[in-house]
């Protein structure tokens, strides 16, 4: 067990309330079979009453398959969801008509990237911020986190400082932390068109668009580079890592490579990195 200054974040200026769910948080991550599982810290009085949104995301389904289906990408959308459900990433649930109050739906939309260099060129983004009325979103019934996010200017700014840099990225990074717990995968569903089937499914991990994904991952990395000895690689995955794209500099391109091969072994199994560049 780490401590959070081990981690980089320093008491001070942290109020008692941070204290406490960031303790709670780091107690619920869990090591086991290659993968990070963690534990998502609600705020009690707000979850319950998050409404369970099915028709609201079913109502955009609809417009989001038709859509699809007029540019002939809807197809491709789906691939995204099968192979994610071949990686357990996602698992199909049965849930009729009737108990679909009984879980919390999130809409999804798709984004669509045409850089050469990105990993997945297409990719579900869900509405974690849909509300109904007056009740909470999921985004704001969860705990923020405190920032931990390394400061883009400094990244930018090894652009100057040396001759050659590397970029990388983790690859579908926020889906390679796990969820520990059945009640919290049960915030996370979704619905899916397959062909005039009505498809019900859930996330086992983390997913872009809950706003604590990035305070998790960001968290989880470095709670990862603490188990190893300060040296260059566990100072690259500390601070040169913006989110999950790595930015790295140096005159030496032989210590880019070393290094790139470096934190590729430290992070084999757990977080895999991607997508190399001079």
């Amino acid at each position: 067990m780490f401590g959070a200054e081990s981690l980089g974040i320093t008491a001070q200026g942290l109020t008692d309330y941070n204290e406490r769910k960031i303790a709670h948080f780091q107690q619920s991550i869990l090591f086991k079979d290659n993968k990070y599982y963690i534990q998502l810290p609600w705020e009690e009085d707000k979850i319950l009453r998050v409404h369970s949104n099915h028709a609201v995301a079913l109502r955009i389904l609809e417009h989001v398959a038709r859509n699809l289906e007029r540019k002939q990408l809807y197809q491709v959308y789906l691939q995204v969801f099968q192979q994610q459900e071949r990686e357990g990433i996602i698992e199909e649930i049965f849930v009729p008509p009737q108990r679909f109050n009984e879980f919390i739906w999130i809409p999804h939309r798709p984004v669509v990237k045409s850089d050469p260099t990105t990993t997945t060129k297409i990719r579900p983004v869900f509405n974690c911020s849909l509300k109904v009325g007056d009740s909470p979103s999921l985004n704001e019934a969860t705990y923020q986190g405190v920032n931990l996010t390394t400061d883009l200017l400094d990244l930018l700014l090894t652009f100057r400082s040396n001759n050659h840099v590397v970029l990388a990225d983790i690859k579908k990074a926020f889906l390679m932390i796990r969820l520990k717990l059945e009640s919290d995968k049960n915030r996370f569903c979704f619905f899916l068109k397959d062909g005039e089937r009505l498809r019900c499914f859930r996330y086992n991990t983390i997913i872009f668009g809950f706003s604590f994904s990035q305070f998790i991952l960001n968290y989880v990395l470095r709670y990862h580079a603490a188990q190893f000895s300060m040296d260059n690689c566990r100072f690259m995955m500390d601070n040169r890592f913006y989110v999950d794209n790595l930015i790295m500099s140096s005159d030496s391109p032989e210590e880019l490579c070393g290094l790139y091969s470096l934190s590729g072994a430290v992070t084999s199994g757990r977080l895999r990195t991607a997508v190399m560049q001079f």
